[in-house]
């Protein structure tokens, strides 16, 4: 299973891409990053499960909630729902044009709590969603632009004001390319024998530099980064297929099963198997990857 870029739909003269979940179909969405900000509404179905950096927050009908930069982030819920759930995500350089301060923004609005912060605000993104969602529903008109761009205005100015947090200062300039690369590396061949040192070689820089970069972009070393992307989709395997915990081991990177046993409980607090038995029967098992 591959970490991919979320598939979106691009709408013509808009600075943001658009998604919108089919209410037909169950919400499995494989962990995926981007380069820019996502916001989501949840309008109605059940309760989603919504994996950000590996930790699991529970939303309901009714919430919003963003997604920071370059966050591996997945999603799952009950089958037959009958999901209302879309969002945006914001282009980046375009954001970072108009509001350059936007590059420090730390997103607090990532949580159903997020809205006891400031419960107007919170109601206010979340109309401006609404309508930005009607509004595309009835096509995007010359006019129509004109009244999303009001709205998607008004919805950034009020995330920046009301739930945003600077990023720690550091004295590194960030190259986004070089960590994107990385990134799209790591999640191509995380079952290789790959580490911070061997990917430091690959892109010719060294190790500090490369770790300097991630902690910048992404606030963690490369070497943590890598361990999230196998323990996710570690975690994706023991829930979605019966394979045997050694398969699942080696087939994410790691060394064999005691080291999947020991990273895994110290995320999850408990063993693969144990997760697998406790959590398992909330999804079903394709049969198709085995």
């Amino acid at each position: 299973m591959k970490i991919l870029h979320e598939t979106v739909q691009t709408i013509p003269h808009l600075p943001f891409k658009y998604y919108e979940h089919d209410p037909l179909t169950t919400i499995d969405v494989a962990p995926h990053w981007h380069q820019g900000i996502e916001l989501n509404y949840l309008g109605g179905g059940d309760t989603l499960k919504f994996v950000t950096d590996g930790q699991t927050t529970e939303f309901h009908p009714g919430d919003i909630w963003a997604v920071n930069r370059r966050v591996v982030h997945s999603a799952t819920g009950p089958d037959q729902a009958a999901w209302i759930e879309f969002g945006l995500i914001i282009d980046d350089d375009f954001l970072q044009t108009q509001l350059p301060s936007s590059t420090q923004w730390q997103l607090t609005l990532t949580s159903a709590q997020a809205e006891l912060k400031n419960p107007t605000a919170y109601a206010d993104i979340r109309n401006h969603l609404i309508a930005i969602h009607d509004l595309l529903a009835g096509g995007a008109t010359d006019l129509a632009r004109l009244e999303i761009l009001s709205h998607f205005y008004a919805l950034i100015a009020e995330l920046g004001r009301s739930f945003t947090v600077p990023l720690a200062a550091n004295d590194v300039n960030p190259n986004q390319n070089l960590t994107d690369a990385v990134m799209d590396y790591i999640n191509q061949a995380y079952a290789e024998p790959i580490s911070g040192t061997t990917l430091a070689e690959r892109f010719h820089v060294s190790l500090t530099t490369l770790n300097q970069q991630f902690n910048a972009n992404l606030q963690l070393s490369v070497n943590r980064y890598l361990r999230q992307v196998r323990l996710l989709n570690a975690r994706r395997l023991l829930l979605e297929t019966d394979r045997k915990i050694d398969y699942i081991a080696t087939s994410c990177g790691f060394t064999n099963r005691k080291t999947l046993n020991r990273n895994f409980k110290a995320w999850k607090g408990l063993t693969p198997t144990d997760y697998r038995q406790t959590f398992a029967k909330y999804h079903k098992i394709d049969t198709s990857c085995l």
